[in-house]
């Protein structure tokens, strides 16, 4: 049985806002964050439910038949809704998938965010890669690493390289995303005292491969395994300087 939310909104309005992508720190500066195509203002608590329903149950279809094959009636009906209510909150189903996109994007970000945060404030650190390690490994799961988000992120990948309305938006939230990254793991690093050994877009591209390469074969495995990415931690990072070579007015 569906649910009709015209109540809550005016008949064929197609609002198609989703919270932006959480902005860059100062490190990284303003002209890395893009302005969300989808933003358009704070929706209320039903609504936002009814959005987040929606979304977690186009993740489940997509998972099962892909972006393609999947029709908005068959989202409608595994969410519980009206086609009234998809079309309240989504222009069509590239909008959808836009909307998709910038939430996973921005789950790892806040997850890798969260792992910096508890390692600042734990009390005796971890090892100097387990740190970077631990950071990279949230940032790759985002709470969301089980087999139908890891299907599901793969079919809106595709999605948006076949449709050419959405090559640009989401090569900005990913450019967005990049940036995040380098924020968090160059202040991972400035923590455990560590450098890149190669320059720091060649680390960051070898270790998105890497993460790739565990979310891929995790797909046919049904389990995440961190070690090759820890591995290429340890052979990419040495001791600062600072660190090795202490002055002599500080501590060893």
């Amino acid at each position: 049985m569906t649910v009709s939310d015209t109540d809550l909104y005016a008949t064929g309005a197609k609002v198609t806002s989703m919270t932006s992508v959480r902005e860059v720190g100062p490190a990284v500066g303003a002209a890395a964050a893009p302005t969300s195509i989808l933003s358009a203002g704070p929706f209320s608590a039903r609504r936002t439910r009814t959005r987040q329903r929606l979304m977690a149950a186009a993740i489940a279809v997509f998972a099962e038949r892909g972006v393609i094959g999947s029709s908005v009636e068959e989202i409608c009906e595994a969410a519980g809704f009206t086609r009234g209510a998809f079309y309240s909150n989504f222009a069509d189903k590239d909008a959808l998938v836009l909307a998709l996109i910038e939430q996973g994007i921005a789950e790892e970000y806040a997850a890798a965010e969260e792992a910096v945060t508890e390692l600042k404030e734990r009390g005796a650190p971890l090892l100097a890669t387990d740190t970077v390690a631990q950071v990279l490994d949230r940032l790759s799961g985002g709470g969301r690493s089980d087999r139908t988000n890891l299907l599901a992120q793969r079919e809106l990948l595709l999605y948006a390289a076949r449709v050419p309305g959405l090559r640009a938006p989401y090569q900005a939230f990913a450019d967005a995303c990049r940036a995040q990254v380098e924020a968090l793991v160059t202040d991972a690093l400035t923590y455990a005292g560590l450098e890149f050994t190669v320059p720091l877009e060649v680390a960051l591209d070898l270790l998105m491969a890497s993460h790739d390469h565990m979310q891929q074969t995790a797909l046919f495995t049904d389990r995440m395994d961190p070690g090759p990415m820890h591995a290429l931690i340890m052979n990419l990072t040495r001791p600062r300087p600072e660190v090795c070579f202490p002055r002599a007015d500080q501590e060893l």
